[in-house]
């Protein structure tokens, strides 16, 4: 447990010293790909209902249909695309040896993200009318 707790100040201690764009996409990364895993087990978890029976599916997908899953979709999309760009990142930099343009390519992934969530805003605005929704809600 000791080796743990010193990872992890390690871990801490090597963010506030290498403060520079390739340790932020670093763990920019890594955090979607952790909350892309988390919203993986729920989205399993919703879907499982439909094995039992189309009410039952029915009933836990009126649970998620309100403006609050609306707001968690739009944060969803958003880590999609933040792990999508900065991997397309990553793989140019790998593959065509683009390292010296790391910071250019870092900054283009952020303004393709910026346009991209602007677009996604704009069309899920009709989610946040709870008249919208079919079902639950």
């Amino acid at each position: 447990m000791m080796a743990e707790k010193s990872k992890l100040k390690g871990t801490v201690a090597d963010i506030g010293l290498n403060k520079n764009l390739g340790n932020l996409a670093f763990w920019i990364h890594r955090i979607s790909g952790f909350g892309l895993t988390v919203y993986l087990l729920m989205h399993t978890y919703v879907l499982s209902s439909a094995i039992s029976s189309p009410r039952s599916f029915d009933a836990r997908m009126g649970q998620v249909q309100n403006p609050f899953f609306a707001v968690l979709e739009i944060l969803l999309i958003a880590g999609v695309l933040v792990h999508m760009l900065n991997g397309l990142r990553i793989t140019l930099i790998d593959f065509f040896d683009w390292s010296r343009s790391h910071k250019a390519l870092f900054w283009a992934a952020v303004v393709l993200f910026a346009l991209m969530m602007i677009l996604v805003i704009y069309l899920q605005l009709p989610k946040f009318n709870p008249e919208n929704y079919g079902m639950g809600g």
